[in-house]
């Protein structure tokens, strides 16, 4: 992680607090410590805080059993605190005791309650926001870096997916859960962490958040294969589908219009335009196909550290297009008791307009 500059990451955080009037930035463990910080362990019942003053020095407070996890971390003062000691007085007399002012503070988006309200009785006389204002404008550009993370990570995903589909008529009999299990492991063989996956057969695919059940493979039936997971801390997040033996007819109709709206979609996807450019362009081409009511979900969304960051790929969403934006193009269309298709590809935002990060092919595979 030395690669990456955690104290300008801090700056631009900083930058954004001035901006808009916030006097401390409270970061709990989460994707926005692993940016700040390179710290990526979880959540437990003991308070964990960076602490991000607007002005001032940063520091940690965390348990001492954490110590030799955050000494390394890029932020010199560091604040332990003992079991059956009050972390919170702790914090508050640290904040005294380099003289930081607070009237206004920033909490982590993914801090639990169970130390948000003790936050609120200790600082009873401030006013709290949420802090995803002063992070996801920043984190939703990446720099070359990231970007070849994420390049990696979708590289490794598209060669876990063929290892599977290379495998053709073998899938016959076989589950969904099957299918997930067997992805999973050509995932660790990509060292790809986070594993997720929904994997639908037939009348599955038709529920766009449909959880991997025991549906058997068969000829005849469509299968739609959504996958995650993360290398060296970023994310892939890809969805294709297949069809076993010849599909009827409505099945191709469906699938080519799907291809054809995500391919219009994409070419929307540079600078100059809005997000919502990218969403409009995709629906258009549904909807003049009479399948409207069947596109029920966003076009996509931002992705980075998170798997879901930044902005929605959505109608309404003004964001302007930047370069160094990653983010999905996955429209679908789902007849519900049938079928379901969705395609699903990453891009990130060039000088000269999208980079597809997925080379497995958006045409559709007939295995049988």
């Amino acid at each position: 992680m030395s690669i990456i500059n955690f104290s300008q990451r801090m700056d631009k955080i900083r930058e954004a607090m001035e901006k808009n009037g916030i006097d401390v930035f409270l970061v709990s463990p989460s994707s926005n410590l692993f940016y700040l910080t390179g710290y990526s362990i979880g959540p437990d019942e003991r308070l964990f805080l960076l602490v991000l003053p607007q002005e001032g020095e940063p520091f940690i407070i965390a348990n001492a059993l954490y110590k030799e996890q955050v000494k390394p971390l890029p932020v010199e003062r560091q604040i332990y605190w003992k079991d059956g000691e009050d972390p919170y007085y702790i914090l508050k007399t640290e904040i005294k005791k380099q003289k930081i002012k607070i009237q206004t503070a920033a909490l982590e988006p993914q801090i639990p309650a169970l130390f948000t309200l003790p936050l609120y009785e200790t600082f009873s006389d401030i006013k709290f926001s949420l802090g995803a204002s002063l992070t996801e404008p920043v984190r939703q550009i990446k720099n070359e870096y990231e970007l070849n993370l994420i390049r990696k990570a979708c590289s490794e995903s598209d060669i876990s997916l063929s290892a599977l589909i290379d495998k053709g008529s073998y899938w016959l009999g076989k589950t969904e859960t099957d299918f997930m299990r067997e992805l999973s492991s050509e995932f660790e063989k990509g060292n790809l962490s986070s594993f997720g996956s929904s994997v639908q057969v037939g009348a599955n695919a038709a529920i766009p958040h449909y959880s991997t059940g025991s549906a058997q493979i068969k000829n005849g039936s469509c299968l739609l294969v959504d996958f995650w997971g993360r290398y060296n801390g970023y994310y892939t997040d890809c969805t294709r589908t297949f069809h076993f033996g010849k599909p009827e007819s409505d099945f191709e109709k469906i699938y080519l219009i799907v291809l054809e709206a995500h391919l219009a979609a994409e070419a929307k996807a540079r600078i100059g335009n809005n997000l919502e450019d990218v969403d409009i362009a995709a629906r258009s081409v549904i909807e003049e196909h009479g399948f409207g009511e069947y596109f029920n979900h966003r076009t996509g969304h931002g992705l980075g550290i998170d798997v879901h960051e930044g902005g929605s790929v959505n109608t309404g969403v003004k964001i302007p297009i930047e370069k160094g934006m990653v983010f999905s193009i996955e429209p679908g269309i789902y007849i519900p008791g049938r079928f379901g298709v969705r395609i699903e590809n990453l891009v990130a935002i060039g000088e000269d307009g999208p980079e597809v990060l997925h080379k497995f092919s958006r045409e559709l595979k007939i295995i049988g």
